[in-house]
């Protein structure tokens, strides 16, 4: 059975409206990426980093598509943003650092919201949503690294990441895609054209 895009099947339950927005980010959010940047928290330190491009690569890299595949992407709450990752398409590799069947969505980049009225939910919801996005996109696994041992056990709890550890003392944080049709009653997706071309539903 076909499955039903997100963003259509988000708007077909008429009166319910999505908990969030999900859509790649474009240069024109520059100003307000960095208002969030600025006041979020690093989804690996947990500290506030400084809103500039050269110590945030989300920012350089806002509106980039790479084998069309849009890199930034922004969770809304109404009109706010409310967390943005910076998510690159690479192979896989395992804890001993060898390539894997199928590919990865790398997390290179991830900011939450802490101060919105849902503040637990912002990162945890856009992780998740990539879970289902990298299913679609014929990747196998949603991963991201750190050497930092307390962050990497708390993104495991937090985000539903398996965590392991590797030789050269960094830890692998990894979770296998899969499609997640009940988030179309939470998340209205606006793909732009060169996503949903690949589509099949």
């Amino acid at each position: 059975m076909a499955r039903t895009p997100a963003g259509v099947a988000a708007t077909v339950h008429g009166s319910r409206r999505p908990r969030c927005v999900i859509r790649p980010a474009e240069y024109a959010d520059r100003h307000a990426v960095e208002q969030v940047v600025a006041r979020s928290t690093h989804w690996m330190d947990h500290q506030p980093r400084p809103a500039t491009g050269g110590d945030c690569p989300l920012l350089s890299m806002l509106g980039a598509v790479e084998r069309d595949q849009p890199l930034t992407w922004l969770a809304l709450d109404g009109a706010t943003i409310r967390s943005c990752a910076l998510a690159i398409k690479s192979p896989m590799r395992d804890e001993r650092g060898r390539d894997m069947p199928g590919g990865a969505l790398w997390i290179d980049d991830l900011y939450e919201d802490r101060d919105g009225p849902d503040r637990d939910g912002y990162g945890p919801h856009l992780v998740g949503w990539l879970v289902d996005y990298g299913a679609h996109e014929h990747v196998q696994w949603l991963a991201a690294d750190t050497a930092d041992q307390a962050a990497a056990d708390d993104l495991g709890d937090r985000y539903g990441l398996e965590v392991l550890p590797t030789p050269t003392s960094a830890f692998l944080l990894r979770r296998r895609t899969q499609y997640l049709p009940r988030l179309t009653d939470s998340v209205y997706a606006q793909l732009p054209p060169c996503v949903r071309r690949r589509r099949r539903f």
